[in-house]
């Protein structure tokens, strides 16, 4: 009889629990934004209208004339990239993506 009485106090503990916990930590939703810049891998310097493709996300943006961006609500955790540009070659990789921003210097090769 008093297994049956615990039962139901342990499913009200945790429903309270959950609902104290805050949101990011119910979710694997989180974004966040990425900033960066894209340059030459020889001369170091900024490359404008690249395009950065966060493809788990379907996210594209292109670099400023100055070579940098910006992307917002990419989602946190490991992301893949594809970076292009005119007279480049295309690189796809791997970047981490951290909560709270992530910031990104990626370089292509002629």
């Amino acid at each position: 009889m008093m297994k049956l009485k615990v039962i139901p106090a342990i499913l009200i503990l945790m429903f309270i629990a959950m609902g104290c916990a805050s949101p990011s930590a119910l979710t694997s939703d989180e974004v966040t934004h990425v900033a960066g810049v894209v340059v030459d891998s020889e001369s170091f310097d900024r490359i404008a209208n690249a395009e950065i493709r966060f493809m788990n996300d379907g996210i594209t943006v292109n670099t400023e004339s100055n070579g940098t961006f910006t992307a917002r609500d990419i989602s946190v955790g490991t992301q893949n990239v594809s970076i292009e540009a005119e007279g480049y070659d295309t690189i796809e990789k791997s970047v981490e993506i951290v909560d709270g921003g992530t910031r990104l210097q990626l370089a292509l090769e002629r």
